[in-house]
């Protein structure tokens, strides 16, 4: 029986976000890169920007994400930075250098500094100081923390496959509330509930969140995977569907110093140049007169009357051997076999985690903030949330396979709660008590 890695890293994942990773998750998180951000002359508030971010991270694991909870959640936060405070003052008083120090005119200093009030006094669980404090963090500070936590993440599990680092690419469909300002901004083409396209990059090995984008369902995939690519690193290698099968992605990519495999379940014109083996060809292919990649048709006009050299292979589907399947690559390195080529692809989907995983995972199927600006944090917030979830498993080397005998699936979807979703885009159980309490017959 083959182990489904992906099946099983879900389950391990799912199972971490049990457990309380508040102290874990204030050890990765970069408070000094956030007080960076600080604004000149900004308030010492009580809901800081560090601790209402890293509150909005904390609440992304938790089933419950009301605004109610999160309060609670900085509550727990905002306890300790008292006693932290309390202790710090402490030190500061039974200090030898302070109790040595020459006498100076005046009262003697009693704390290590001017601390306002409210950092000293429980929090209100009145959420509306919470939700003005969330507002109030720039999308930047969200994107600083994000890069951070890809930094962190894949420093400290190296995985290379013939000296590339690997990458896969795929979109996802998420719904939005149903508000006039996120209507405007997340347009559904095919009518309904507004919705946006998620598109990211996963590095496997670590299995990191490793860039991402945000836009509306108008917006293709090819054209926001166009804008995200400059973060690929050269000599590495992209896996993806026949989507991005396109002579205009394999020039850009090839621009970048980036390899890629993709399926050809489409029928293309090409020249072979080299035959290497059975079914492992060197082929040219000419410059197409259209592009499915905004701007691309432009490109293309200077591109015109150019070939570029992909590698063809061909082989015999593992399900059917009658039934031929195709792979395109940019992989021209003879060294790398055929077989290494197509075991890769296959594979793909059996040791790495989907962003499709991902969005049922992190539960942001549905987006619950009422404005654009606030759905782009809510994402970010949830993506770093799983690049920590990720870490902490790298760095416990956590053991998730199972013996033959376990039922993986069983064990991996009781721990999912079945909901229903109302108009308004509400979960609710399906054992819902119904509004006001009452039973329906």
């Amino acid at each position: 029986m083959k182990a489904n890695r992906s099946l099983q890293l879900s389950y391990e994942i799912k199972s971490q976000m049990g457990k309380d990773l508040s102290s874990i998750f204030r050890d990765y998180y970069p408070f000094d890169l956030v007080e960076h951000y600080k604004r000149p002359g900004e308030r010492d508030r009580l809901y800081s920007t560090s601790t209402t971010l890293l509150t909005m991270i904390l609440t992304e694991i938790q089933q419950d994400k009301s605004l109610q909870n999160s309060v609670l959640i900085y509550s727990t936060i905002h306890n300790k930075n008292i006693e932290k405070l309390k202790y710090q003052q402490e030190t500061f008083l039974n200090s030898k250098e302070n109790n040595d120090q020459k006498r100076k005119p005046g009262r003697p200093r009693k704390s290590i500094g001017r601390i306002a009030k409210s950092k000293m006094q429980s929090a209100s669980s009145d959420t509306s100081g919470y939700s003005q404090a969330r507002q109030r963090i720039n999308q930047d500070v969200f994107d600083a923390v994000f890069t951070d936590s890809v930094e962190s993440l894949e420093s400290s599990c190296e995985s290379k496959w013939h000296g590339m680092d690997v990458f896969s690419t795929d979109g996802t469909y998420l719904q939005m509330q149903d508000t006039e300002e996120i209507r405007k901004e997340y347009p559904n083409t095919g009518g309904g509930y507004p919705r946006g396209l998620l598109q990211v990059i996963i590095k496997h090995g670590c299995g990191s969140i490793h860039n991402f984008k945000l836009s509306s369902d108008k917006t293709s995939e090819l054209s926001l995977f166009a804008e995200i690519m400059s973060n690929l690193p050269g000599n590495s290698l992209l896996l993806a569907d026949d989507l991005y099968n396109s002579y205009l992605m394999f020039y850009m990519l090839k621009e970048l110093k980036v390899d890629i495999i993709v399926p050809g379940k489409r029928k293309r014109n090409y020249q072979v140049v080299e035959t290497i083996s059975h079914g492992d060809e060197i082929v040219e292919i000419k410059t197409p007169s259209k592009s499915r990649i905004i701007g691309g048709a432009e490109k293309l006009k200077n591109l015109k009357n150019r070939t570029l050299k992909m590698r063809r292979i061909e082989y015999s589907s593992p399900d059917n051997e009658n039934k031929k399947r195709v792979l395109w690559t940019s992989l021209l390195n003879k060294r790398i076999k055929k077989e290494d080529i197509i075991l890769k692809y296959e594979s793909r989907w059996d040791i790495e985690v989907s962003i499709k995983e991902i969005k049922t995972i992190m539960d942001i199927n549905i987006v619950r903030s009422k404005k654009p600006d606030m759905a782009l944090k809510e994402v970010t917030s949830a993506l770093i949330a799983y690049n920590y979830v990720r870490k902490t498993i790298a760095e416990a080397s956590a053991e998730s396979d199972f013996p033959p005998e376990t039922d993986i699936i069983q064990k991996f979807y009781e721990i999912d709660t079945p909901c229903l979703v109302d108009k308004l885009g509400r979960k609710y159980a399906k054992w819902s008590p119904g509004r006001k309490g009452k039973a329906k017959a």
